[in-house]
């Protein structure tokens, strides 16, 4: 009887109410929706890479010299890089991993038909021997393959399109191809080259760079092929010993320019700088939407606030008079957060639609998963709990008048 009192109330004085419903509707369709996000993006940002970033530097070589001699560069330096004292591994690769250099993907299948319409895709990580030990990532499988084969060529197309006999991948790929878990010692089929390769070894986890969505898999989708970067300019992965990577960094940066003639030193950095930036984005974003969402809560706290202020402002002589025939302190205050609850409810249905359609549109926009139910669960028991919060300093004050100074105003 109480609630349809209320609702009736509403009614002849709705302005207020509608405004602040929609005002509640909006918040959790904003809210709910940042949470998943930022919870997507922080998820990419934590995921484990399954490399030892934190003992690895890389550099770029880049030759200038009409002369310069790739394939006597790439000996030179991994025989001098490799026999520093502290070093664990050195190799050549096309790309940095963590690094967002020169990302290469290529389709895969398990059959020669498959090839044609392959629907698995995956990172290439194009790298000389040692490539895996530079990399420090774990061979739980197999052993690492050899670059013996392989003969360099003129361009990347080149060196992607001679495609070793023998390959390693991820345990993520290996699982996608091979679902019974029997990948080791079978034949990978790369679409586009048309090429088998012998699967020899197969590695833990390595995550090429942080990626959302359901791209993150992608990034953990890797195939290590043996191979020479083409140049002129080429990377180099120094793993070193812990706690000896910057002694070991100084060094190269040093003497390493002057092994071999006709070429520069690009860049140095070390492995865990450059995993740091490419997370820049992803941690900016999620520190903007956190603090859009802290904005859009207080506001809608202040709205809530300032609508049960007014109320209790006009309405001092019907307290007045309800506490005057009996009514007491709890009565009050009871009629005040039953009525706030009523109009954040009514938001909150309103909002639940709006926030399933913007979660729909999101997943289209950013190629993200359906917002998880559990979200907007989350969202609407935070909006009640606000509503409650901001009602309960003036609807204690409404329960706080007295009979007599209520009646003194009539």
């Amino acid at each position: 009887m109480q609630i349809r009192t209320l609702l009736k109330a509403l009614w002849r004085n709705r302005t207020g109410p509608v405004l602040i419903a929609v005002q509640i509707a909006i918040t959790l369709a904003v809210l709910v929706n940042i949470a998943y996000v930022v919870s997507v993006r922080i998820q990419a940002y934590r995921r484990p890479t399954g490399i030892d970033v934190h003992n690895i530097f890389w550099v770029q070589s880049q030759g200038f010299a009409t002369d310069f001699d790739q394939s006597s560069a790439l000996r030179t330096d991994l025989a001098y890089l490799n026999g520093i004292a502290g070093v664990i591994a050195a190799a050549a690769t096309a790309t940095i991993p963590q690094g967002g250099f020169g990302g290469i993907g290529m389709p895969f299948a398990t059959t020669p038909e498959g090839v044609r319409a392959p629907k698995m895709g995956g990172a290439v990580q194009l790298m000389t021997n040692r490539g895996l030990e530079a990399l420090g990532v774990k061979l739980i499988a197999g052993r690492a393959p050899h670059s013996d084969a392989v003969s360099p060529a003129p361009d990347m197309m080149g060196a992607i399109a001679q495609w070793a006999p023998e390959v390693a991948m991820t345990a993520l790929l290996a699982h996608k191809l091979f679902p019974k878990g029997d990948a080791l010692g079978k034949t990978l089929y790369t679409g586009l080259i048309n090429k088998p390769a012998k699967i020899v070894g197969i590695v833990e986890r390595m995550q090429t760079a942080p990626i959302t969505g359901p791209f993150a898999d992608y990034a953990e989708r890797v195939v290590f092929v043996p191979g020479l970067p083409p140049g002129p300019s080429t990377f180099y992965l120094v793993r070193t010993q812990p706690g000896r990577r910057d002694e070991v960094m100084a060094q190269v940066e040093r003497s390493f320019a002057d092994k071999v003639p006709g070429r520069y030193i690009g860049h140095m950095e070390t492995l865990d700088q450059s995993a740091s930036n490419m997370r820049i984005g992803l941690r900016s974003s999620s520190i903007i939407l956190g603090a859009v969402a802290i904005l859009v809560l207080a506001v809608t706290a202040i709205g809530i606030f300032g609508l049960a202020a007014f109320n209790v402002a006009t309405r001092t002589r019907q307290i007045g008079t309800r506490r005057a025939v009996g009514a007491r302190k709890r009565h009050i205050l009871h009629y005040f957060l039953i009525e706030n609850w009523l109009i954040t409810t009514a938001g909150v249905v309103v909002g639940c639609i709006l926030a399933l359609a913007l979660g729909a549109k999101l997943s289209v926009m950013f190629q993200l998963q359906r917002l998880p139910l559990y979200y907007l669960a989350f969202g609407v028991v935070a909006l009640w709990l606000l509503g409650l919060g901001a009602t309960l300093v003036p609807a204690r004050k409404a329960s706080s008048v007295a009979p007599a100074i209520a009646t003194r105003t009539v």
